[in-house]
């Protein structure tokens, strides 16, 4: 079974399937949010976290849920945040539509692009089968984070080199500066 680690770089991530509930039921702060929240602010919440790493990555991320918990039926797929967001149906429980995009990339021949986030064992070994590789949900996790971390260091660097960028004139010469000073005001006489 081919299993991606935490440290795995995105770069040959482009695609990110991400099997919805098992998520939720795996990282303590989106079970967190089901339980004092709900179950659609801990998917809200998950679908949010997910398109901030879609933004930072420019990975194609897609999450299935299991159509059992909606209380309609919606589109097959919805754009949320940038990602896009897939139900089961009555028919076909999140896992078959979570092998099915496994399937069509394989076919396609974009296997080695495609990373399928689950902790259910069934679907890892399934997917693997197809050239697929996995993450697991705390794997995913400490990715997400790893990704977040290195963008608000990246902001948190640039925000000090634009603090720390001076004008121009503080570049300048003290003497040059009480020159251009001179001049500026109009002063009397000539500049030496």
């Amino acid at each position: 079974m081919t299993s991606v680690g935490a440290t795995r770089h995105t770069e040959r991530m482009s695609v990110l399937i991400v099997d919805g509930y098992n998520v939720i039921h795996a990282w303590p702060r989106l079970k967190q949010a089901l339980r004092d929240r709900g179950l659609e602010d801990a998917r809200r919440l998950l679908v949010q976290m997910l398109g901030e790493y879609a933004a930072q990555t420019d990975a194609q991320v897609t999450v299935v849920f299991d159509a059992h918990a909606r209380a309609r039926d919606v589109d097959p797929a919805e754009v949320v945040d940038g990602v896009t967001v897939r139900y089961g149906t009555k028919t076909a429980s999140a896992d078959h539509v979570i092998e099915r995009l496994a399937s069509d990339a394989a076919r396609r021949g974009d296997a080695s692009d495609v990373v399928v986030a689950t902790g259910d064992g069934l679907q890892r070994a399934m997917v693997a089968a197809m050239g697929v590789a996995t993450l697991s949900p705390t794997a995913l996790e400490a990715e997400l984070d790893h990704v977040a971390a290195a963008v608000s260091s990246g902001s948190r660097r640039r925000r000090g080199e634009a603090a720390g960028a001076r004008r121009v004139e503080h570049q300048l010469d003290p003497e040059v500066r009480r020159r251009l000073e001179a001049l500026r005001r109009g002063g009397a006489g000539p500049v030496p």
